[in-house]
């Protein structure tokens, strides 16, 4: 055994260094006859969306076939299919590797080769190495959020042996689509997180510095030994230092007898046992000891509405009072004006256009917050949502108590306790999910909707665990669940744990699925990050607000973590993923209600028609 670096020099060398190992390289030592994809008879590059639209990877795009290794080869005399990602072997290439992330038709071509493995019986082998998605405008375009939820959803359900290497940079949502398999292998020296350690310093400390990067790594905890203890990965494989001079062949030569460890113990189980213990072991990264069956009293949720209720603004200055009745027939009337939305650090560029109209405070609110001309919403928390959706005085909300103290080994976590009471205190609430049951125009439905005033309504362990619930009343009362949100994504603060929530949550939604129960989701203002690539797309019906932002990442974590770059406005919009494909409806605010009580009472009616 060898001394451990620190967890900087660690992370320096599963990102930047050129001696480590890549996938070209593991793919040549340890298969045999490997078969691109491109010489497959009836291999379909293709998958189709929500939206009905095709989606096509294109076998000429040269980024494409030097980011991602997908075939079929030899492993010591049996057929298996392989998915890999490449980053750039060197300093200078980083530009033809599209910087280490992996493009959207990276992903078609994943969804692609499962399939092709369910359809012929292959095992399946993925190799990652990314620092995530691409999240700029061709990606979106061909639905990149989708497309790793659909990935992380097809993995986790595969009736075929799976296996996952994590053998560099394993960054976020990109890298956790190929990940969750039946046994995951992590390289000593990779790392896994759910951001950059720059991005994170960005974000967290709003500077990127050796100080600040070494804080970030210590909030992140990427490091094997950390995702092993988290249940993320199932064995370390051992790595000599990048300067042994026999760093490649003692590095492979472990990776083969891991390899050849994992599909000796996965043969000797069913194809139900080996999916089961899948599903199991995502949903016991960052579960509860034991869930408390409480639920709030109806008199407390209806309190708590009330004091989240903004009220039209009064005045006792009579002068004041005057101009406002003049202008608006009404002295207590605030107008208001439906601005253009711009960067903060560059106002010359405007992230929401909006219609420029002027519109009195309560016309703003009777639409829920949204502009009675445009539509363009604003965030609203969950029991403006409730208001809206529900009948009064039908909503119960479980858990509301349940936080990340709940949550095993939790004390292992970055200490972010102080944000955490700062948030309790602003949001009148525990955690960043609200669930619970209600009626919608009569009819019964279960909920889980983003509380955005907390912490963005990120994604922690806290909120995977509580989908989980809602998911379990909903199957055990046979509701269908209708889910809303609106959040930036995961929770940097829990790190590798929370981006695990992603496939958690696709976990439960594939239980939904499978008992034939009906999801729907609301993409409300704003819906970016984790939580769009994984839960969110996964309902059966999707539906967003009109003039709702909608993004892989958050216009700040773009600019922040890719040198300045931006997204064009245009391609975060509800609009343009209802263009792309994604979508089956947008609608202002305010019809929310309507259409979903169409979707709602036409399910209910299948489910009482005779068989």
């Amino acid at each position: 055994m060898f001394r451990r670096p620190q967890v900087r020099e660690l992370y320096r060398d599963a990102t930047e260094a050129p001696e480590k190992l890549k996938a070209r390289e593991a793919i040549a030592a340890l298969y045999t006859d490997f078969e691109p994809w491109t010489n497959l008879l009836a291999f379909t590059p293709a998958v189709r969306t929500p939206g009905g639209r095709l989606l096509e990877a294109d076998p000429r795009d040269p980024v494409l076939q030097r980011t991602m290794l997908v075939g079929v080869a030899r492993f010591e005399g049996q057929d298996v299919a392989l998915i890999a990602q490449q980053t750039p072997p060197r300093e200078e290439e980083r530009g033809d590797y599209n910087y280490g992330m992996t493009p959207a038709d990276g992903y078609i071509l994943a969804l692609s080769m499962m399939h092709y493995a369910a359809l012929h019986q292959l095992p399946l082998h993925t190799f990652i190495d990314t620092v995530g998605g691409d999240p700029f405008e061709a990606a979106a375009a061909k639905l990149q959020s989708w497309l790793i939820s659909e990935c992380i959803t097809t993995l986790l359900t595969l009736e075929v042996p799976t296996v996952s290497v994590i053998l560099g940079h394993g960054g976020s949502g990109g890298a956790l689509a190929l990940q969750p398999a039946d046994w995951r292998l992590m390289l000593e020296r990779a790392v896994f997180s759910v951001i950059s350690a720059q991005g994170c310093a960005a974000i967290l400390f709003r500077a990127v510095t050796e100080e600040t990067v070494a804080a970030a790594l210590d909030v992140l905890q990427p490091t094997a030994d950390a995702m092993l203890r988290y249940g993320i990965v199932d064995a370390v494989v051992a790595e000599p230092p990048l300067s042994a001079p026999d760093y490649r062949a003692r590095t492979l030569d472990n990776l083969r007898q891991a390899l050849r460890q994992a599909m000796q113990a996965l043969a000797a189980m069913s194809c139900d046992e080996r999916v089961a213990a899948r599903l199991a072991k995502v949903a016991r990264c960052g579960r509860v000891s034991e869930r408390k069956p409480w639920e709030l009293n109806l008199r407390v949720v209806q309190l708590t509405r009330r004091l989240f209720r903004k009220t039209v603004s009064q005045t006792r200055d009579p002068h004041v009072a005057a101009i406002r009745w003049h202008l608006h027939g009404d002295p207590n009337t605030l107008p208001l004006r439906c601005k253009d939305e711009r960067d903060p650090a560059d106002p010359s560029l405007i992230l929401r256009p909006g219609c420029r109209k002027y519109l009195d405070e309560e016309a703003f609110q009777r639409c829920y917050f949204s502009c009675p001309y445009c539509g363009r919403p604003d965030s609203i928390d969950a029991y403006h949502y409730i208001d809206l959706l529900f009948d009064r005085q039908s909503f119960h909300e479980l858990y509301p108590n349940l936080t990340v103290e709940d949550i095993e080994g939790w004390r292992h976590f970055y200490d972010y306790t102080a944000s955490r009471r700062q948030a309790e205190a602003r949001a009148h609430a525990k955690e960043a999910l609200v669930i619970g049951y209600a009626t919608l125009r009569g009819l019964p439905v279960a909920c889980a909707i983003s509380h955005f005033p907390y912490l963005g309504g990120s994604l922690g362990a806290a909120s995977g665990e509580k989908f989980c619930a809602i998911a379990d009343y909903a199957l055990d009362h046979r509701l269908p669940l209708l889910i809303v949100t609106a959040t930036g994504g995961a929770r940097m603060q829990e790190g590798t744990v929370a981006l695990y929530q992603m496939a958690k949550t696709c976990a439960a939604m594939v239980r939904l699925r499978r008992a034939g129960l009906l999801t729907l989701a609301v993409l409300g203002h704003p819906t970016t990050g984790g939580t769009f690539a994984s839960y969110a797309t996964q309902a059966e019906f999707l539906v967003a607000e009109q003039g709702a932002t909608l993004a892989f990442a958050g216009h700040r974590v773009v600019k922040l973590t890719s040198g300045g770059r931006v997204l064009p406005p245009a391609a975060t919009t509800a609009a343009f993923f209802a263009e792309h494909g994604l979508l089956h409806a947008v609608v202002p605010r305010p019809q929310l209600p309507a259409l979903l009580y169409g979707v709602l009472r036409s399910w209910y009616a299948r489910q009482k028609a005779p068989a």
